[in-house]
């Protein structure tokens, strides 16, 4: 085996993956691409057939891979339907990863499970109107504490589900106190329900 070679799980996964890409995603991207139209239970079928959380351990609902095998299953989806595809990596990796890796042990018990099984959606606003390809250098959304809380003020575009997600990542800046325009910026874990969050779908 080379450096290149998969291992026969790999190749498995791959295959398992891709399978499910043909057979339960394709039949929905001629609509979803006509009508701008989301299956809304489908991260919950996904989740029951072990293909969210790939890179979150078992012990939070997760199937305890790595970004590789994350990888796999992104080439197998978007070969099939593209919008799946960039969608399930907006939740799989810029949502459920990052607070893996990035939240605190009460925070990974209390979303992990959730968002691994698909019960709920996540997403990461990030990128701002006129941010250009400097999202976070660019970043105008502020999070001012405001006594125990933040009050976080702002606009995010290009949101991945951020019409349909239960909760987002939300990256606001705290701080213009720093080296430069990149210190001072935090994550918040925003449900999506919150008062003063409107999101505007151009989908139906």
């Amino acid at each position: 085996m080379t450096q290149f070679d998969l291992t026969n799980d790999q190749r498995q996964l791959l295959e398992h993956a891709d399978r499910i890409g043909r057979e339960k995603l394709l039949p929905l991207a001629e609509r979803m691409d006509n009508e701008e139209w989301w299956p809304k239970d489908l991260f919950a079928q996904l989740g029951s057939l072990g293909l969210l959380g790939v890179t979150v351990p078992e012990k939070y609902g997760g199937v305890g891979l790595g970004l590789l095998e994350s990888g796999l299953i992104l080439q197998a989806f978007s070969r099939w339907n593209h919008a799946v595809g960039l969608s399930w990596v907006a939740h799989d990796n810029l949502c459920l990863n990052n607070i893996y890796r990035n939240g605190s042990e009460e925070i990974r018990e209390q979303f992990l499970p959730n968002l691994c099984s698909g019960e709920w959606t996540g997403c990461l606003g990030l990128t701002e109107p006129g941010a250009g390809s400097d999202a976070l250098g660019s970043m105008r959304t502020r999070a001012d504490l405001d006594g125990d809380h933040y009050v976080i003020n702002g606009s995010k575009i290009w949101t991945s589900l951020g019409s349909y997600a239960k909760y987002m990542i939300l990256i606001a800046r705290t701080s213009t106190d720093g080296p430069n325009k990149y210190a001072g910026l935090s994550f918040f874990l925003a449900p999506m329900q919150a008062a003063g969050i409107e999101p505007v779908s151009y989908t139906h």
